[in-house]
């Protein structure tokens, strides 16, 4: 077994790897594109690599969870919310060019087609300020909603490695859900709309809400993680109560794992180990 990670996963990455040889109780190798290249190399062959958004082409024909391409299909964000709605997947309306909004649409959001948490983000209340948007880099605008609370929902495939079959909700599973719950002092910005770390806001369970609420929300990231065909992922949700309506804003395909306070990444490692058994089971 192999952990594959770069970047933003390497936190991440490494917290997965300790984890699995914890739970298996022998040694779990990992590490960037160029470290398995030069396991490869060696002539040693893992059974199975496990993707933490890596999107590198890679000399490596065996089983692989998150393939580069399921990555590659979460990462452009602009192109996996085309997707979404090609798909119906409940979301924001997409707005692709600024000569499409007009002022009755606004405020929206502007995005860059690649971004990390905060980053690449424009609130704009004005036609203006959506033009300054795009000249500054966003490449897509998202209708603003209002009034939501926002979930994280980690859904994994149900069997690894189901190729190039149509994916659909069913052959998913949620592992865990989190809301996103302020933190900070006093009481939030009104003004601001962006619900991250800076701003005072964490990821926290599910504060009493109902079943109802919580299987809607969970629905919708079926949805959505079955639309870009990837085996696992962090699926971030909206959900306005008024409506009971869900919207997905993205699915992350590089979840955050390595909190010693979260069980994230004990979750994750066991459904790992499990449907790498039911897998063997299979053959």
């Amino acid at each position: 077994m192999f952990v594959l990670y770069k970047n933003t996963g390497v936190h991440s990455g490494r917290a997965l790897r300790k984890m699995l040889a914890d739970l298996m109780d022998e040694p779990v190798r990992g590490g960037y594109p160029k470290r398995f290249a030069s396991v490869l190399r060696s002539g040693e062959t893992p059974k199975l690599v496990i993707n933490l958004g890596v999107t590198d082409d890679l000399p490596y024909e065996g089983r692989i969870i998150n393939t580069q391409d399921m990555v590659r299909a979460a990462s452009n964000k602009k192109q996996a919310r085309i997707i979404f709605g090609e798909a119906g997947v409940p979301s924001p309306t997409l707005y692709l060019k600024t000569a499409d909004i007009r002022k009755e649409d606004l405020p929206v959001i502007g995005r860059t087609s690649y971004h990390c948490k905060g980053q690449g983000f424009w609130f704009c209340k004005t036609l203006e300020a959506v033009k300054r948007a795009a000249r500054e880099g966003a490449t897509h605008f998202l209708e603003f909603i209002p009034d939501t609370r926002e979930y994280r929902v980690h859904t994994f495939s149900k069997k690894r490695c189901l190729g190039e079959e149509t994916r659909t909700p069913e052959d998913y599973v949620s592992i865990k859900i989190s809301e996103k719950v302020w933190q900070g002092d006093g009481a939030p910005n009104a003004a601001e709309p962006q619900k991250n770390h800076e701003f005072g806001w964490t990821f926290l369970g599910p504060q009493n809400r109902r079943e109802e609420e919580l299987d809607v929300v969970r629905h919708a990231a079926k949805q959505a993680i079955a639309a870009l065909g990837l085996d696992f992922g962090a699926v971030d949700v909206m959900y306005r109560v008024r409506a009971k309506q869900p919207y997905v804003l993205e699915v992350n395909s590089t979840p955050s794992l390595s909190d010693e306070n979260a069980t994230t990444c004990e979750v994750y490692a066991n459904r790992i180990l499990k449907t790498t058994r039911d897998s063997e089971k299979e053959e």
